[in-house]
């Protein structure tokens, strides 16, 4: 079982429903269990660096520790406790990377990336390779890679243009997939309703099911894999080039449904779309455009599509 920084924040904001609740706590509740496989050391190490991470509200003058005086200080409290929990995972799924080569423990400083609806972003490694994040998409690196390992977490959208290491594998975790290179470019795209899908554009990958390396094929240019909610991995060849042409901020539709095409709209532009007319969804489009604006993509979709469009402060509101 494994729970997001999204959801973490979400539980300690007061904002999950009762099952996300449940599976936040049954989380919580593993992974005490799994603390107790750690050393006294390391567990001082990990918690000291979990509370070193908090805010120094209040101290008692002798100690670092916070102490809980008010409502907002307790919640810094509870996201030390969940943090640490977190923290054992982290450091039992990290392992390899928490040696150096000479034998002695590091701890792994990772830091985390985001995109927000309608943003991009291209990120550059300590080891010089580049990552383009698309909207809505989060990655977490560590400062500097340590071991023999380039490990990277993913969750959303990104292109990795990774740079050649054959004595340092590049690794990308998402939530259900593990991928491994030495050096290549590629797309992957954890945003497909509990899908993982790859893209290969140069180079050869290994893609596999996270926790179950058995189950893994290798991929090379113009391969797309897509990973299933079962876990099943079916490959077939595209143009990478064209599928991959998001990161140029081109846009394309071929033969789209309307309705799959809004949801696009509505990430790229950082809008939210409202649709009058259901019948309208199902009304297939193809188009492709370098850096459209909103107006101009939405008057090719209306003289088309035969339908009329208003569009106020971040609201897109499609008539008959």
């Amino acid at each position: 079982m494994q729970i997001s920084p999204k959801l973490l924040n979400k539980y300690l904001d007061g904002e999950c429903s009762q099952e996300e609740k449940k599976q936040v706590e049954a989380w919580l509740e593993a992974e005490k269990k799994k603390a107790f496989d750690l050393s006294d050391s390391q567990a001082e190490k990990m918690e000291a660096r979990i509370w070193g991470n908090l805010d120094p509200i209040v101290t008692d003058g002798r100690t670092s520790r916070v102490i809980p005086l008010h409502r907002q200080v307790m919640r810094y409290a509870a996201a030390a406790i969940i943090l640490f929990a977190a923290g054992f995972f982290t450091y039992q799924s990290l392992s390899d990377n928490l040696l150096k080569s000479d034998g002695t423990e590091q701890l792994l400083a990772l830091k985390t990336i985001n995109t927000a609806r309608g943003e991009k972003r291209t990120v550059t490694l300590p080891d010089g390779s580049t990552i383009r994040l698309n909207y809505e998409t989060e990655i977490s690196v560590p400062e500097q890679f340590e071991g023999d390992e380039r490990v990277v977490y993913l969750a959303g959208h990104a292109y990795f243009d990774v740079a050649r290491n054959p004595n340092k594998p590049f690794i990308i975790y998402t939530e259900n997939s593990k991928t491994q290179v030495l050096g290549t470019s590629f797309d992957i795209n954890t945003t497909k309703g509990g899908e993982t899908e790859i893209i290969v554009t140069s180079g050869k990958v290994a893609f596999a099911e996270k926790d179950q390396e058995t189950n893994l094929v290798t991929l090379q240019v113009n391969d797309r894999a897509v990973m299933n909610i079962d876990k099943i991995i079916n490959v077939s060849e595209v143009n990478a080039r064209k599928l991959t042409a998001w990161t140029e901020n081109i846009l394309i539709f071929e033969d789209q449904k309307l309705g799959e095409i809004l949801k696009v709209v509505e990430s790229w532009f950082d809008v939210n779309v409202t649709i009058k007319n259901p019948n309208l969804l199902n009304l297939p489009f193809t188009y492709s455009d370098h850096n459209p604006s909103l107006v101009e993509l939405m008057d090719l979709l209306s003289l088309v599509g035969k339908f009329d469009y208003t569009i106020e402060d971040r609201e897109v509101i499609i008539y008959n």
